[in-house]
């Protein structure tokens, strides 16, 4: 097979498209036996696979180079043409939900695809084209601006990534001038991030309304494929979090102020656990370094990533015009997921590879799957696998540190687990209000961003009147602006991939047994099912979110 480099690309003729798909999408609605169903579904794979395979090349040439004028025009035709795919979508999956043969099918697939395609149809409609073409080019915009931040120190400037490794992070003057440096470039774009936010907030509002939804919060957790749980279940969740957690991160950070002997523990503190250097990774390229590690760790994982590396199906350097962040994303024609990051050698950015390679491994272990919907899932799972791989790592750290820098790794891995917890909740409040009151102007949304940082994190304290003092912490949050309600998806994650390390603490083979019977059985059941078969609690059990808290608090008392 070629590397990722030589994969080639063809712009997809969305019309070409509409006729194939719509020939063979009749057929599986004209079906007369559950057989001729079956392979209407098989029929409908090569399109779909390839048209799949396309836009994600396009999306990661395009977020590998923002700045590229060709995958610019090639990402900006995915934005447009995409809420036809959307309508080719739709009538597939209603075409799905409506068979008669749907009991049959449902054993092929599983009964949680027919309960996702229902809900995620009623997020669509013709009548709404034009809003979601809008929506994704403001979506795209918002990408391209962060990928093009920069910062000017000594008469030059530097993007994000160039900052991260000038940085003395066992220096507090230096985490101070440069957190100032980055808010300094966040606040040179602060007017189109409000202007953009407040364009998506009215759009997408608009279009819940046009659909007759209350508010866009109803149509959001219906784009999110949500079938077990709604908005007051997750609402439940969040005040477990606020009145469980919060006061226990709370103390977590008074501690580390008190250890670290300051007199306030700054917003640009947070990270520092304990005095001196931060865990610093061994010398050589990070996907070298977890060659050892996966190929330790079990058979499944061994393969899939000698596959990878073999075929080089990641970036992770950092340059301009790159966007932030990562992912991980399946490209259906290759089998194989394409790993995405800018890796600046941080303990975050270490933590930050595991979590999407955990994403890929889901996507390896499916890539046999002869109908693709067999390979998909709700992104509440998909966390799962990927937060859930941050902690399968631990036993194996020493391929990345030092014996010293090991525990000062696990530390820092522990205390963000559970200090992230109040912040995704903080996020997933604020939408839910966003959205609930779509015609709050700008400021007001600043001022609400305030309330709920007091509230979820009130150890949080900004030094300067600066980007983040205005409430503006939220816009660096990539997920509120592209992926509305997502967020809330990795704080029931994490709560579920605590559970999988403490369980791996005292038994490797059940944990990873469990682990797998996660990652192959998802997107057959839904979210709560799922975790029953692998063995592990729901979140929105009362009292798990406490007990899972609890463990994390412990081990960190031990090690501070």
């Amino acid at each position: 097979m070629i590397s990722f480099q030589q994969v080639p690309y063809l712009r997809p003729d969305i019309e070409a498209l509409e006729r194939e798909m719509g020939e063979k999408i009749t057929a599986l609605e004209n079906a007369e036996s559950f057989e001729q169903a079956y392979f209407a579904l098989i029929d409908l794979e090569a399109p779909r696979r390839r048209y799949m395979t396309l836009a994600t090349l396009c999306e990661a040439r395009n977020t590998m180079d923002t700045n590229d004028a060709f995958w610019a025009e090639e990402a900006a035709y995915f934005d447009r043409i995409k809420p036809r795919w959307d309508a080719l979508c739709a009538r597939l999956g209603d075409a799905m939900v409506n068979s008669p043969y749907r009991k049959e099918l449902e054993a092929h697939l599983g009964e949680e695809v027919f309960r996702r395609a229902k809900v995620n149809s009623r997020a669509f409609s013709p009548d709404i084209a034009s809003d979601l073409e809008e929506e994704n080019r403001l979506s795209a915009r918002y990408s391209s601006l962060t990928a093009n931040l920069t910062a000017e120190l000594d008469g030059k400037r530097y993007t994000f990534g160039e900052l991260s490794k000038m940085q003395d992070e066992s220096d507090r003057a230096s985490r101070e001038k440069f957190d100032t440096l980055r808010q300094q470039a966040f606040s040179e774009a602060a007017e189109e991030l409000d202007d953009l936010y407040d364009k998506l907030v009215h759009v997408r509002a608009n279009m819940a309304a046009k659909l007759g939804f209350p508010h866009f919060t109803e149509m959001g957790y219906c784009r999110q494929g949500r079938t077990s749980y709604q908005r007051d279940q997750v609402a439940v969740f969040r005040k477990e979090i606020e009145t469980a957690i919060t006061p226990v991160v709370s103390a977590l950070y008074d501690q580390q102020r008190e250890r670290l002997q300051y007199d306030e523990l700054w917003n640009f503190d947070e990270d520092i656990s304990f005095a001196g250097a931060a865990p610093k990774v061994r010398e050589g390229a990070i996907e070298e370094l977890f060659d050892d590690i996966f190929g330790s760790m079990s058979p499944e994982s061994r393969v899939y990533y000698q596959e990878l590396r073999r075929y080089q199906f990641y970036d992770l350097g950092t340059r301009k015009g790159k966007i932030r962040g990562a992912y991980s994303n399946y490209v259906p024609l290759y089998h194989l997921p394409f790993i995405f990051e800018t890796f600046d050698g941080s303990p975050g950015a270490v933590k930050t590879f595991a979590h999407e390679c955990g994403h890929g491994l889901h996507s390896f272990l499916k890539r046999g799957e002869p109908l693709i919907d067999s390979g998909d899932a709700s992104s509440d799972l998909c966390e799962i696998h990927s937060m859930a791989m941050e902690f399968f790592i631990w036993p194996w750290l020493d391929r990345l540190y030092s014996e010293e820098d090991i525990g000062k790794y696990r530390f820092f891995h522990m205390k963000s687990a559970l200090s992230f917890l109040p912040y995704g909740a903080a996020v997933d409040e604020f939408q839910t209000r966003v959205y609930d009151e779509p015609d709050l102007t700008p400021a007001q949304r600043l001022e609400l961003w305030k309330d709920l940082e007091r509230r979820y994190m009130p150890w949080r304290k900004y030094k300067h009147d600066g980007f983040l003092a205005q409430g503006r912490a939220w816009q660096r949050q990539t997920h509120i602006y592209k992926w509305p309600f997502y967020y809330i998806d990795y704080v029931l994650a994490q709560t579920c991939a605590l559970q999988f390390h403490f369980m791996d603490e005292e038994n490797h083979e059940k944990a990873w047994d469990s682990y797998m019977k996660l990652l192959r059985e998802s997107g057959r059941y839904s979210f709560d099912e799922t975790l029953a078969r692998a063995g592990l609690e729901s979140p929105f059990t009362p009292g798990v979110v406490s007990r899972v808290g609890q463990k994390a608090m412990d081990f960190l008392k031990k090690k501070g």
